[in-house]
């Protein structure tokens, strides 16, 4: 269904008081973050897909390229075999109601000036969906789809809790009844019972709609349970892509390893493999493998970024020992 290939993005950074001070440490502003670092990734139509990281393993980057909020530096995204870039207006219109995205913020996702109804018919509007009557009924409709009252609709965004406006993002994002949802850390920001009722909220979605899911996260025990393949990032690369079933049971990536360790400890992580070191810098990556300063398994080869290599059916790590 989607498909990018050889992404890469760098977020350049100004020339002011910051970028001076940089230059001064030994920085050079005008190298700026490399967020995104070489990423190739495919996406099935009807499946949920993974894509799991740390903060800054810029998988929220490599989220908004696939739906063209970015555009890459290199590389490119194809959608149904055709290259977004090569779309023209109006094709590209189209892609941006067949691709949908929900932001990770859900209080900073929403216009404060705007009454939840309005920030739900926008979309409908600018899409030329229904009459101004028909368009209010089918607000409504996603309202009530999403588990809130109707009559919740002339309320501003601050007037909801935190589980409520995630469910008018959602209920934003389907609204102009998308084919692929990518939803950014749909449940990062609530309490634990809520997320719960996000979560199984989606996945309702996603069989009573045929939707293809993109769930990012940095939650590895929650994507477990949703996703199907699970793509884990580090340091703006890709390190495995792993079917669901094969999880915990194969002689995975070391940094993998390490990440499904404190999944499946958390409860007592004394029993977790913990990691020397902090993440690496996006501003300056270390050569070759970006895991690797702190790999308790590093070798001169690893040196050299490792390929992406499928090993067995589904199945790949980007690693020179696996």
């Amino acid at each position: 269904m989607l498909k990018a290939e050889g992404i890469r993005k760098t977020f350049r950074e100004g020339s002011g008081i910051m970028g001076e001070l940089r230059r001064l440490l030994g920085r050079d502003p005008k190298g700026g973050v490399k967020a995104i670092r070489g990423v190739s990734l495919d996406v099935r139509r009807g499946e949920i897909l993974g894509l799991v990281g740390e903060s800054g393993s810029g998988k929220s980057t490599l989220g908004r390229i696939l739906c063209s909020i970015l555009e890459p530096d290199q590389g490119r995204v194809l959608f149904d075999g055709k290259d977004l870039k090569s779309l023209g207006k109006k094709d590209i219109f189209g892609f941006r109601r067949k691709v949908q995205f929900m932001f990770q913020d859900p209080a900073a996702a929403m216009d404060p000036r705007l009454s939840a109804g309005s920030s739900l018919s926008e979309g409908l509007a600018i899409h030329k969906m229904g009459n101004r009557r028909e368009r209010k009924e089918m607000v409504g409709g996603l309202l009530s789809e999403v588990g809130l009252d109707p009559s919740l609709a002339t309320r501003y965004p601050h007037q909801f809790s935190g589980g409520q406006r995630q469910r008018l993002c959602l209920a934003r994002a389907l609204s102009l009844d998308p084919e692929l949802l990518i939803a950014d850390e749909p449940a990062s920001a609530l309490d634990v019972s809520v997320q719960a009722q996000i979560i199984n909220l989606l996945l309702e979605e996603k069989k009573e709609r045929g939707l293809t899911l993109v769930i990012i996260s940095h939650d590895l025990a929650l994507v477990s349970y949703m996703a199907d393949r699970i793509a884990i990032m580090y340091g703006g690369l890709i390190m495995e892509i792993i079917p669901r079933d094969l999880l915990g049971a194969l002689d995975h990536h070391p940094y993998v390893k390490a990440l499904w360790a404190s999944a499946e400890y958390q409860d007592d992580m004394s029993k977790a493999l913990i990691l020397d070191g902090e993440p690496p810098d996006p501003q300056n990556p270390p050569e070759g493998c970006p895991f690797r300063p702190r790999c308790p398994e590093a070798q001169k080869a690893c040196e050299e970024e490792p390929p992406l290599k499928e090993d067995r059916p589904g199945h790949l790590s980007a690693c020179h020992f696996r």
